[in-house]
């Protein structure tokens, strides 16, 4: 198994041999066996996730290259801002933003900005919450509205609230984040801590039609991926406002994680999959955990950290072990690519790449690590 050095340059090496292998386009999942990218011509969702690991290993290696071609991306990147997309908040956020801050970049900062207000004006008048907008981009699904709202929102769809409060200072990003997290709190979790992933609300009245779901088992069961979008949304969300109240929310939901997941923490695609119950084999995600280390790494450099914060970084190096033990090379004469990070799950449902090695899992993790090597994040 790997320490968290030898994890850091294994994932290091995996963004260049990656990098060689794709060339303009964007890579997406892999096959297990061979490591060979399926890839798309924009990023699709996760383009931002992209361009920061090429940000992040041209900053570690001294390979100005790089961060150059994280430039350009994030520049042919700009016609995505116009769609009404959740997932711009996090494409920008880790490529306009995370460059803005790096290179000291005018023209970074003013399109994340941009970005950020184009997204505040999504939200759900009535109520606040954020929507996955009437162009979302992820390709295994074509669900797109402006009234229903994923479990997933606290996470990536408030990243550049977070970033323009506090280079602007204005509190409509704070306010605004609030009002989706409180619809959150009040919606979409449950009394064991297990969470909701979709519900449409009536637009004008903001009362609940339904809930749902498309990558889970079944409408009342959890996948765990949204979990770890909440769990890191609301830590999150402690670290920016300082508010114990979301830091209560994200124990009861990382409570849940721990008590139904075993000795490496990697949980099986739906904590409540009935397959479960049977000793069934069923997929994990390795990309769920890496989420949840990614936002524990942010927390475990912080000061003077109180001691109900400390409760979730204490889990931080048990869960690293615990990726580390699905990163390639693996034991008898591994001949994949180094740097593999294996079982993630994008959608069992559709068994669709549900034990594969996922871009943003990798990425995930490498920003854990890149945290934790550099004593905190850019932004």
């Amino acid at each position: 198994m790997a320490d968290r050095q030898q994890a850091l340059d294994l994932l290091l090496q995996r963004v260049e041999s990656t990098r060689a292998e794709i060339a303009e386009h964007y890579p997406y999942y892999a096959d297990p066996d061979t490591g060979k990218w399926v890839t798309t011509a924009n990023g699709d969702w996760c383009s931002g996730h992209w361009i920061e690991s090429l940000r992040i290993t041209g900053e570690l290696t001294g390979k100005r290259d790089l961060i150059d071609e994280a430039l350009e991306r994030t520049r042919l990147l700009r016609p995505m801002a116009d769609f009404d997309d959740m997932f711009r908040a996090a494409k920008f956020y880790y490529s306009a933003a995370r460059l803005a801050e790096t290179e000291n970049r005018d023209d970074m900062r003013e399109l994340a900005l941009d970005v950020a207000n184009r997204m505040r004006a999504m939200a759900i008048p009535v109520s606040g919450g954020m929507p996955i907008g009437t162009q979302v981009q992820v390709l295994t699904t074509t669900l797109a509205s402006k009234s229903i709202v994923a479990v997933d929102n606290v996470h990536p769809n408030l990243m550049l609230d977070w970033y323009a409060g506090k280079v602007t200072g204005d509190a409509k990003y704070h306010i605004g984040a609030r009002r989706h997290l409180d619809l959150t709190i009040k919606d979409y979790i449950r009394e064991d801590g297990s969470t909701v992933e979709f519900i449409e609300y009536d637009y004008d009245s903001g009362e609940m039609v339904r809930h749902f779901t498309l990558l889970g088992a079944h409408d009342d069961s959890c996948w765990s991926r949204g979990q770890a979008w909440a769990i890191g949304g609301f830590l999150r969300a402690w670290e920016e406002l300082g508010d114990t109240k979301y830091l209560e929310v994200a124990r009861k939901l990382f409570d849940f994680w721990i008590d139904n997941t075993g000795d490496d923490f990697v949980p099986a695609w739906d904590f409540f999959d009935p397959k479960l119950k049977d000793g069934v084999d069923v997929p994990v995600d390795t990309s769920a955990l890496a989420i949840v280390v990614a936002q524990l790494a942010r927390l475990a450099v912080l000061d003077n950290k109180p001691d109900d914060v400390q409760y979730f970084v204490d889990y931080l190096e048990s869960m690293l072990e615990g990726l580390s033990s699905h990163l390639t090379p693996l034991p008898d004469d591994d001949d994949r690519p180094a740097g593999m990070l294996l079982d993630g799950c994008f959608n069992n449902v559709k068994d669709f790449a549900n034990r594969h090695e996922l871009m943003w899992g990798n990425f995930f993790m490498l920003e854990a690590l890149y945290c934790l090597e550099r004593g905190g994040l850019p932004c």
